[in-house]
């Protein structure tokens, strides 16, 4: 029994570590998504949720397709690509 519990413990904190760490898998038409990863290719998630001000697993959510960016979190990219003048 105790096995198997631990079994089940490793694999969430498998996935955890996964979202924390930006590997987070891509939906194929998550422009977003990729934008995102190319900007900041490691702790992706944090970068973005850094900018926007939600948290971690808000902007993994972004990052990965489930849930459509918020306008501020499309503002703050496309901020860090045209910046104001």
């Amino acid at each position: 029994m105790h096995g198997t519990l631990q079994k089940r413990v490793d694999a969430a904190r498998k996935i955890e570590r996964s979202i924390l760490q930006g590997t987070a898998t891509l939906c194929s038409e998550n422009f977003f998504g990729r934008a995102c990863k190319g900007m900041w290719p490691v702790k992706t998630a944090e970068e973005l949720a850094t900018l926007v001000g939600c948290s971690v697993r808000t902007a993994a959510y972004y990052i990965s397709g489930e849930q459509e960016p918020s306008a501020r979190a499309i503002k703050a990219v496309i901020g860090v690509w045209l910046p104001d003048k």
